[in-house]
């Protein structure tokens, strides 16, 4: 198995600015279970994307000495009070893919027969 805190670091890595990750939405990617992610993300390099990583009702996380609203609002990601508004926000932008999901290749154009 690999590294915990290298998976999360590497799942952490394919968000967009803009963009934004639930804990269990890693926690799926890497076979982790979420608090262990987000143990992980309390103690990664700030050169990680580290503020894109949410609790599943949007609630920033608060490590890192609390600065994740600041940087996401950066972003120009939404909010709804204290939280990500998540439903606005994935109207606007497609949620980045699980790396454990390949990328689908195009599809050929249906003709009429």
């Amino acid at each position: 198995m690999e590294d915990p805190a290298a998976a999360v670091r590497a799942v952490a890595l394919t968000i967009p600015s803009g963009s934004v990750m639930t804990y269990g939405e890693i926690a799926f990617a890497t076979g982790l279970h979420p608090r262990q992610v987000g143990r992980i993300v309390g103690l990664i390099s700030e050169s990680i994307p580290w503020w894109r990583i949410l609790r599943a009702d949007g609630t920033p996380a608060t490590c890192h000495g609390g600065t994740a609203p600041a940087l996401l609002a950066k972003e120009h990601v939404p909010f709804r009070g204290n939280r990500v508004d998540l439903r606005a926000l994935r109207q606007h932008h497609a949620a980045p893919p699980h790396p454990s999901q390949p990328p689908q290749p195009p599809q050929p154009p249906q003709h009429p027969s």
